[in-house]
């Protein structure tokens, strides 16, 4: 949504984010990146490369979960919507949900040694589910919170700025994560032979523990020490509304329904490319070694990260001169720049010019998970002035939905070459 830009003008006192709140929900950003992305992330080098699981029950194990996660979000944005409480209608549910999900996570890798390639399938979709339900039970609050901290428009990009540095960070730690695993702390005997091996899933079942460590805390902090700026305004004079009207009344939002068309498509063709990359990457430039593989994820994680927290305070002020949605297209073609070039950064002559690619990637993404959050409170604002209420959980969830929705396609669209 645009409105009038003036980089020069000020943000009045009471729409302010003191920057310890605005660093206190910050510090949840991270369980959001660990908690989603590390299972993608390692699922095909895990359950395929290493437990030699077919790509398609892989893909099955990663639809699942995100249309389970994708079903219950509308509920669980409705929930904290329609919730009055003495606390607030997302806090409680945070605080709970960050204790249920530190305490489930682990049990995704924890699998019992010896497992038929189908008992790990359901293995690891039976405790998924288990966990993306406490996940989402923070997750939408959580997300929801976001959209009640300030109605100032450039204060909004701000808040979501400082978030940005935590989860760039948070993402360089899941880009060596398939590294870490391999370290020899975490080496096997062979059967057989008692020879010490590396294996990633030994190494996750601990590794998982120390996620489990940063959910707890990360998780928290948002419940204890950010408010809820409209609940009093909804607990006084806001009606609880039923599910299915909210749904319902949140798709009716022109708005709303162009940034959420925007997402489909363009995450769509990125879930895809992006897991191409790897095998690619692993398989034809690096000729199938999976050392120098998780080695290069690592060392592209950490340019990706370096160019997105570089970025990060670039587009922010450029959003505050030329308007969020100039700032979200112009994100969008450094992300179509990247994929061009891998037509000349992916040889086997040269590996290290993937880093190239990976930092097109860095920028681009950093104007667009920038510009994404911040545009979608601008339209919860203005579904208000539509329907005067706030309904902050629906659009979160429904917006998460259509996430989901797009990496789910995506994972389905790579099975036939990897079958």
């Amino acid at each position: 949504m645009s409105q009038p830009h003036d980089p020069t003008a000020t943000v009045a006192i009471k729409d302010r984010v003191p920057f310890p709140k605005k660093l206190a929900y910050a510090l949840g950003g991270p369980v959001d990146i660990l908690s989603v992305w590390v299972l993608v992330s390692i699922a095909y080098p895990l359950f395929n490369m290493e437990l030699e699981m077919r790509p398609l029950y892989v893909a099955i194990i990663l639809m699942s979960l995100r249309l389970w996660d994708g079903i219950i979000d509308p509920i669980m944005g409705w929930i904290s919507d329609n919730a009055r409480t003495r606390w607030g209608r997302r806090r409680p549910f945070i605080f709970v949900g960050a204790i249920l999900s530190a305490l489930t996570y682990p049990l995704i890798f924890w699998f019992p040694v010896g497992l038929s390639p189908e008992q790990n399938m359901f293995w690891v979709i039976g405790f998924g589910i288990i966990f993306y339900t406490s996940f989402t039970i923070w997750a939408m609050p959580y997300q929801s919170m976001l959209m009640e901290m300030t109605p100032d428009y450039h204060e909004r990009t701000r808040v979501t700025e400082v978030r940005g540095y935590f989860q760039a960070l948070a993402g360089l730690l899941n880009g060596w994560i398939w590294w870490i695993t391999l370290r020899p702390l975490f080496f096997v005997s062979e059967p057989g032979t008692g020879e010490l091996v590396a294996s990633t899933a030994n190494g996750m079942r601990y590794v998982s523990l120390g996620i489990a460590v940063l959910i707890l805390v990360g998780g928290l902090i948002p419940a204890l020490f950010v408010k809820e700026r409209y609940y009093e305004q909804v607990r006084k004079h806001q009606k609880k509304i039923g599910l299915f009207t909210s749904i319902k009344e949140t798709l009716s939002n022109r708005a709303f329904l162009i940034l959420c068309s925007f997402t489909v498509f363009f995450l769509l063709g990125t879930a895809i490319f992006d897991s191409y990359g790897r095998y690619v990457g692993t398989y034809y430039v690096l000729g199938g070694d999976w050392g120098r593989g998780a080695v290069f994820a690592g060392w592209g994680t950490l340019v990706y990260t370096l160019f997105s927290l570089s970025f990060i305070p670039l587009f922010r002020r450029l959003s505050e001169r030329i308007g969020k949605n100039k700032c979200l297209v112009l994100s969008v073609c450094v992300v179509l720049l990247s994929a061009g070039s891998t037509w000349w950064t992916f040889t086997p002559d040269c590996p290290w010019l993937m880093l190239i690619n990976t930092a097109f990637i860095g920028a681009g993404y950093a104007g667009l998970w920038l510009m994404l959050p911040s545009m979608q409170v601008d339209v919860v604002d203005y579904d208000e002035l539509k329907t005067g209420e706030r309904r902050e959980g629906s659009f979160a969830s429904i917006f998460s939905w259509i996430l989901k929705l797009s990496f789910c396609v995506g994972f389905w669209f790579r099975v036939p070459c990897w079958s």
